[in-house]
């Protein structure tokens, strides 16, 4: 009798056992399973990342080539704005650098214009260029979405002048990029594109800004040193001398002075 009761309970102990591993066994087998399936999705992730990425630099290769050196066409006859009122806009081809911004309609919202920004980056070109640079800001708003945007003009107390572009002129005469990152150009005196980039988007578009104009006024300011000194050589520089002789007095012997031909 004892040793049948021993016998059930090693069976029994020994059912539970092997039923244990078998559900410890799925257990593993379900992390292995959900382990992999994560690893694949992170896998297609990245690949999905660098594609993405590939692409945005491809398409930034392929906006830079085709806009650099390009000459943009400025219209004539588009009102002039200061806070909603009409006020008298700078000439385009004033200055030796001028910064361009084009907004269409899908941009003149506040988390995409970036008044805040701008007004920072004004302020700072003011204070470090030795000559002015332009900020030129072609605005096309809906005519519903005027109104709106006067206000950002105000809340942001952004009293830069900017052109109202109702009739998307500017755009017609240049066909701009659809990205708004692409809609804003650094332009020289022939208002040839230096650089494409929008610098309230991206700081480091604005550094690069800064050093080009900054390395060609250093690079002016050396050359009319330059120019100055040898101007100032030229000047300078002695003319060729005659001796005189004539006797001392008292004393027979004569004294050699040289004295400073005067050009004819």
């Amino acid at each position: 009798m004892e040793e049948n009761t021993r016998l059930k309970l090693f069976l029994v102990n020994r059912f539970k056992i092997k039923r244990l591993t078998i559900v410890q066994s799925h257990k593993y087998i379900i992390m292995y399973a959900t382990l992999r399936n994560c690893l694949a999705v992170l896998i297609i992730l990245l690949s999905l990342s660098t594609c993405k990425e590939s692409k945005r630099k491809q398409t930034i290769r392929e906006v830079v080539a085709e806009w650099t050196g390009k000459q943009i066409q400025f219209p004539t006859e588009i009102p002039c704005q200061c806070l909603g009122k009409d006020t008298f806009c700078i000439n385009p081809a004033n200055q030796n650098y001028k910064i361009l911004l084009y907004v269409d309609s899908t941009g003149c919202s506040p988390c995409r214009l970036k008044l805040s920004e701008w007004k920072r980056i004004i302020e700072e070109a003011d204070t470090i260029f030795s000559e002015p640079v332009d900020f030129l800001f072609f605005f096309q708003p809906k005519k519903q979405d005027e109104r709106e945007l006067q206000f950002l003009f105000r809340n942001n107390g952004f009293h830069h002048p900017v052109f109202i572009d109702r009739k998307r002129k500017i755009d017609r005469l240049n066909q701009f990029p659809s990205q708004i990152e692409y809609q804003c150009f650094l332009l020289d005196a022939d208002n040839k594109v230096i650089m494409v980039g929008n610098p309230s988007l991206n700081t480091g578009i604005w550094q690069l800004f800064k050093k080009y104009i900054l390395e060609r006024e250093a690079t002016v300011l050396t050359q009319g040193k330059k120019e100055e000194s040898l101007t100032f050589l030229n000047r300078s520089t002695l003319p060729p001398t005659f001796p005189l002789t004539r006797q001392k007095g008292g004393d027979k012997g004569t004294e050699n002075i040289s004295i400073n031909s005067v050009p004819g």
